[in-house]
């Protein structure tokens, strides 16, 4: 029994000795791969593709639309909290709608530029357009998301400031 119990604690040794090992080579082949990935090797497309630079972009634009969101959505909620909002923070609330249409026009220009164009349809296996298809569709569907939370945020906005006059023209 003593010796079975030896040879697994000696499988376990082993195992643990291999994982090191293994983690070690993994280590040393990230930093080779991170030596050699100036000149492009190994990858699908250049870093200095015009498709994933656009597609930076585009994943830029919507990361400040959902600042901008958050930030609207935290102006309407001031403006409805206050009795009488003064002119000002109406003026900071029509600012950041017109901010959001303003980047909403620009991250839907840099998708209509990521769209596949027709010679990619010709060659759909291509690299090149298989790559501008997968990033169209995955940031096409991140900005449909936060577009849609922006229509819903204005949508409670005007809703709420409705119930607010008819309280307002009751009293």
């Amino acid at each position: 029994v003593g010796t079975g119990r030896q040879k697994v604690g000696a499988g376990t040794r082993n195992r643990g000795f291999r994982t090191q090992n293994l983690r070690r080579s993994q280590q040393d082949s990230d930093e080779d791969s991170e030596e050699g990935s100036e000149g492009g090797e190994g990858r699908l497309s250049p870093p200095s593709d015009p498709a994933l630079a656009q597609a930076r972009q585009v994943r830029a634009g919507l990361r400040a639309l959902e600042l901008k969101l958050e930030a609207l959505e935290q102006q309407q909620e001031l403006v409805l909290g206050c009795p009488l909002p003064t002119q000002e923070l109406q003026q900071d609330l029509q600012r950041l709608r017109d901010e959001t249409q303003e980047l909403t026009r620009e991250i839907r220009a840099g998708l209509r530029g990521l769209e596949p164009a027709k010679e990619d349809e010709e060659n759909r296996n291509s690299i090149g357009a298989r790559v501008r298809r997968t990033q169209h569709g995955v940031l096409s569907q991140q900005f449909w998301g936060v577009t849609g939370r922006l229509q819903a945020a204005q949508a409670r906005y005007r809703q709420r400031s409705l119930e607010r006059v008819r309280r307002q023209l009751h009293i």
